[in-house]
Order: C-alpha cells, then structure tokens, then sequence
C-alpha cells in the first residue's frame, strides 16, 4: 500500500513540474508552443523528462491494480 502511495505521489509531483516548467503564456497562442521549447530548450526537456517519467510510473501503477483486480476477480469466481 505504502507502495502505490509513494507512485501516486511521484505521480503528482511530475505533474506539477510539467505545469511550471512548460512555458505557456497567456492568453493562449498556438506559436507560443512551437517557439517555446526553441526559446526554452532547458525546460521543455526537463518538462518532457517528467511527462515521461510520470507516463512510465502511472502505467506502471495501472498495470499493478489491474493485476489485483484480476486476482480478486478470480477468487470471487472461484468461490462459487
């Protein structure tokens, strides 16, 4: 259990490094996003670096309450 908070922490946390460090402005222009990361190359590959560690954590937790979902599954199914 300890487990799956620590990952949903972690989860959170390169979450909000995505938000602060991908440069968006507003009000919202669709230039500002193609120019960013030329402008900002630092933080659009530290931003990139958490949206993939973030991606690979949460598939990662997914995967691991699918499986005890499944177990649980089969145990009921076993039962009757």
């Amino acid at each position: 259990m300890l487990r799956i908070i620590m990952r949903l922490i972690f989860i959170l946390v390169c979450g909000y490094l995505i938000i602060e460090w991908f440069p968006i402005t507003y009000p919202f222009q669709f230039a500002d996003i193609l120019v960013g990361p030329i402008i900002y190359p630092l933080e659009f590959f530290a931003a990139s670096l958490a949206f993939l560690f973030g991606l690979v954590v949460s598939m990662q937790l997914f995967q691991e309450i699918l499986q005890h979902w499944y177990k649980i599954v089969k145990k009921k199914r076993g039962k009757r």
